[in-house]
């Protein structure tokens, strides 16, 4: 009887605690995710924003900060589709859209869809020219620009090493091939200086075209 009367305790006290929790307001449960985002607990963090968003009275305007660390939450626990999702969302409700395009590109770049990364970066240039963040996407795009250039590069150099002996006769039709992929290297790295012209990649990389086409 009395092992009845304690699982029967533990129960209430259990489904007591799940029902305190449920009545929990958008608002604690918002404060709730902020302390824990200060304390770095972004699981916990994203659960509780998570559940001020579900709780959250639809005639009130969204909290843009919240959905904003909701964002950061979901990036740092690397779960890139909730990153996504939190930042888009952020954008538009007009809470630090520029901060917000910056990390929608780099998760893109996460997840390795280059295309969307490039697209959401220039993007964030055009939108935004007088954000700090405007200096992040620049190199972004730089770096992706210069390992584009380089892929061509490597490419024109394998042509150029077919050259042997036996093949001389053959040098210009095999210097002809290479010309054309170091020319798309030389274009890439072209775009990448444009965005950062302190890029020391891309000009080695334009330095060595020329020299391999005079050879």
């Amino acid at each position: 009887m009395k092992n009845i009367l304690t699982v029967t305790l533990l129960l209430f006290t259990m489904l007591g605690a799940a029902y305190a929790q449920e009545e929990k307001s958008a608002a604690e449960l918002k404060n709730e995710g902020n302390a824990a985002f200060k304390a770095k607990d972004y699981k916990t963090a994203l659960a509780s924003f998570e559940a001020a968003i579900d709780a959250w009275d639809e005639a009130e305007d969204m909290d843009g900060a919240m959905i904003y660390l909701a964002a950061n939450s979901a990036r740092k626990l690397k779960d890139n589709e909730k990153t996504l999702k939190y930042y888009a969302q952020s954008k538009e409700l007009g809470y630090k859209e520029d901060a917000a395009t910056y990390y929608i590109g780099t998760t893109h770049k996460t997840m390795g869809n280059m295309d969307e990364m490039e697209k959401t970066m220039l993007a964030g240039i055009e939108e935004f020219p007088n954000s700090k963040y405007v200096a992040y996407m620049n190199k972004a795009l730089s770096t992706h620009y210069v390992k584009q250039a380089n892929e061509f590069f490597t490419k024109g150099i394998n042509i150029l090493n077919t050259r042997v002996e036996g093949n001389a006769d053959q040098w210009d039709a095999i210097k002809g091939k290479a010309k054309v992929e170091l020319d798309q290297a030389g274009a890439l790295a072209d775009k990448a200086l444009e965005y950062n012209a302190k890029n020391s990649t891309a000009t080695t990389i334009k330095t060595k075209i020329v020299e391999l086409l005079k050879s």
